[in-house]
């Protein structure tokens, strides 16, 4: 609790509730600006998705057109001459309905709703990205704190020791040189801790920059480093592969490819629309000034004759994209097979370590008490000690590592398999 007091006097005091993971990683997803974008993203694909299928249908459309003559005009009609109505208009409503287009308004259509999946998959990605982010700084933060924590403790180790050592010389039972160097090791100590604190509050900062929170609060982790995770399920590499929101962005990036092939293509097919327009006005040459109601049925064809080779060096074009992106697909398929595979070599080769390192501290820290009350019982030199406190230390600062190494694998392999 003293260590804890010291911190809070430390920083700005705006949030002192203990944070969960849990919690966090739902604030964290809940602020995402690059989650809320990609949701956007996948919004504007399915409004895309509908424009699309609009081209299905008639297209209606008006138009109008007015005129005004300024100088005098006339028509000759027989061995007369009648003079011309100096304004002439005409209102329109045109009904065009596609009726063949080459397989471009298909091709339109499936390659939007093709983008629309794709983005889909990509809020996907997205939520795994910032979940990994968030687990990352997360336990960071939490191993920076246990971090300052122990260095407070071998701050408190070093002061009572010299207290005792202070006693000692002032009674004659020891050098001066033995209390220098323990006061020496003291200030040491003492810079180490300060550089903990700092390295604790700059991952706070990034902590709460991920939440959206002010980067100075005072966020308290609830969730120790130390404290063993449950490691998740082993998954073979054909499912975790499947479950990779990347690897469908690139399978789904093929099939669009394909349907941009075609719609590239389809330029060089016949087209054929059909529709019927009425008119309302008057005659372009405007002599009676009377108001007509006209109707056409009308139907359009469009057929490329000469290209000058232009369609076969479209295919050859599209041809070779789209083996651009099979290519990528398999490099894809590869570069999520490796990942998982040093993902779960990490995750289950840390476990191991922690175990070690435990061990390791544990004797680490016997020897620093067996070392201790022997240099107090004059059994021992000062460097003895000196080189147990390191030693205890070091042990203490490599299980805290091996604990974080195991929480950043376990988050890599999460990813790695999108769970």
């Amino acid at each position: 609790m003293k260590r804890l007091a010291v911190l809070l006097i430390s920083v700005p005091v705006s949030a002192q509730t203990p944070l969960t993971y849990e919690v966090y990683e739902q604030k964290v997803l809940d602020y995402s600006i690059a989650l809320k974008q990609s949701k956007e993203q996948s919004q504007a694909m399915q409004a895309a998705v509908k424009v699309a299928h609009a081209s299905y249908f008639p297209i209606i459309e008006s138009e109008g057109t007015y005129q005004y003559r300024l100088n005098n005009s006339s028509i000759e009609i027989g061995s007369s001459e009648t003079p011309l109505k100096h304004q002439s208009y005409s209102l329109g409503m045109n009904i065009t309905q596609p009726i063949y287009t080459g397989g471009a308004t298909t091709s339109t259509y499936k390659s939007a709703r093709i983008d629309s999946q794709m983005a889909e998959e990509s809020v996907e990605l997205a939520t795994d990205n910032i979940i990994h982010s968030a687990q990352l700084a997360y336990w960071n933060t939490s191993a920076q704190k246990e971090m300052y924590e122990t260095m407070c403790d071998y701050v408190g180790i070093i002061e009572r020791l010299v207290v005792v050592l202070q006693e000692k010389y002032t009674n004659g039972y020891i050098s001066r040189t033995d209390l220098l160097q323990m006061q020496t090791r003291l200030k040491e100590a003492q810079l180490q801790r300060s550089n903990s604190l700092q390295a604790y509050l700059t991952s706070q900062h990034a902590m709460n920059t991920l939440m959206g929170h002010n980067a100075t609060d005072s966020t308290i982790v609830a969730e120790s480093v130390l404290a063993p995770p449950s490691m998740p399920p082993i998954i073979d590499y054909e499912t975790a592969i499947s479950m990779r929101p990347d690897f469908a962005i690139a399978s789904l990036d093929i099939n669009r490819q394909r349907q941009q092939a075609k719609l590239a293509t389809s330029h060089f097919s016949p087209s054929i629309h059909t529709g019927i327009q009425q008119t309302l006005g008057t005659d372009a040459m405007n002599i009676t000034g009377d108001i007509k109601t006209n109707y056409v049925l009308f139907v359009s064809f469009r057929m490329p004759v000469i290209t000058w080779g232009a369609r076969s060096k479209t295919k050859a074009m599209q041809r070779a994209i789209t083996n651009m992106k099979a290519l990528d697909l398999q490099d894809t398929y590869n570069q999520i097979e490796l990942e998982v595979a040093r993902a779960m070599t990490s995750m289950q080769e840390t476990r191991k370590q922690i175990g070690i390192a435990e061990e390791n501290f544990r004797l680490a820290e016997e020897n620093l008490k067996t070392v201790t009350f022997s240099y107090t019982e004059g059994r021992l030199t000062i460097l003895d000690v000196l080189s147990s406190q390191l030693t205890w230390i070091q042990a203490r600062t490599n299980l805290i590592q091996s604990c974080l190494s195991h929480h950043i694998a376990q988050a890599d392999y999460r990813k790695a398999t999108s769970q």
